[in-house]
């Protein structure tokens, strides 16, 4: 079992609740049941960082839930609250520009080469080092030096993911949400996309990646974390409005956090994809 230990709350969500008009999103996500809590996670001689997938069926909102965590869109009730820095123990409700969001398909500018790319996002960030200097370390970092001239229709979709995720660390740095980061890529493009993540929480025990897939198997495979939305029946046997958090696996207190691929994955791939079907 590989030892670690959490300290300070890094993303705390609590009753959150998305109203549309009448129409009920999310209802109650992060309450006494079921938290919805990362903390900051230390492992002896090394930097790990958090990954956490959220999981459910289309339409039970998961979509919301990221803009609502990248302080795109505002709840209908309840908070989501980030550290005011991450020496102290203060928090403040998370607004946009304080966790990056890679969309699904993470669109990137047709008429800027990456690097044209990579100096807006510097210029929207603070930082005291030259532009030229920041991005060319950043390329260097991500495997992405050969790239600095080409355009997005030039580069596989494991590429883009990478640009778009360094665009986002640039302005925002440490959390980013990414909304389905595996859709339509094909094996090679999905390992990329999978190293790039594991990369970007292995240079920081701070930087945390919160994520979606269909995949379960995948999002097994590599979170440390995972939580499923989804409706909840009521005695009757009916959904409820909005979707809510049915289950969470915390596989850093299971033991199985970053270990290979083995049964006790399957089995918790299994219950997830049973709990998911009915819900």
């Amino acid at each position: 079992m590989n030892v670690y230990s959490e300290h300070n709350c890094l993303i705390e969500i609590n009753h959150l609740g998305v109203k549309y008009g009448d129409k009920v999103i999310l209802r109650d996500i992060g309450n006494e049941t079921i938290p919805f809590r990362v903390n900051d996670v230390k492992r002896e001689g090394m930097l790990q960082g958090q990954i956490v997938a959220i999981l459910g069926r289309s339409g039970r909102g998961k979509s919301t839930l990221f803009r609502n965590l990248a302080g795109i869109e505002k709840p209908s009730s309840g908070r989501i609250i980030i550290p005011k820095t991450f020496e102290g123990t203060e928090y403040k409700n998370i607004a946009e520009g304080d966790v990056g969001f890679v969309q699904q398909t993470f669109p990137l500018s047709r008429n800027q080469s990456v690097y044209e790319m990579l100096q807006d996002a510097v210029a929207m960030g603070d930082h005291k080092e030259p532009a030229d200097k920041i991005i060319d370390e950043y390329l260097r970092e991500w495997g992405l030096t050969a790239q600095k001239n080409q355009y997005a229709n030039q580069l596989s979709g494991g590429q883009r993911q990478r640009v778009a995720i360094i665009e986002q660390l640039l302005c925002s740095h440490f959390f980013i949400v990414l909304d389905e980061p595996f859709s339509g890529l094909d094996v090679k493009n999905i390992e990329e996309v999978k190293d790039a993540i594991q990369k970007l929480t292995s240079s920081s025990e701070i930087n945390t990646v919160l994520f979606s897939t269909h995949n379960i198997e995948l999002a097994v495979s590599i979170a440390d974390s995972i939580y499923l939305v989804g409706y909840e029946k009521d005695d009757q046997g009916n959904f409820k409005e909005g979707g809510t958090l049915l289950t969470h696996y915390d596989l850093k207190k299971m033991g199985i956090a970053w270990t290979p691929y083995s049964k006790e994955h399957i089995d918790i791939a299994e219950k997830l994809k049973k709990k998911m079907l009915e819900s």
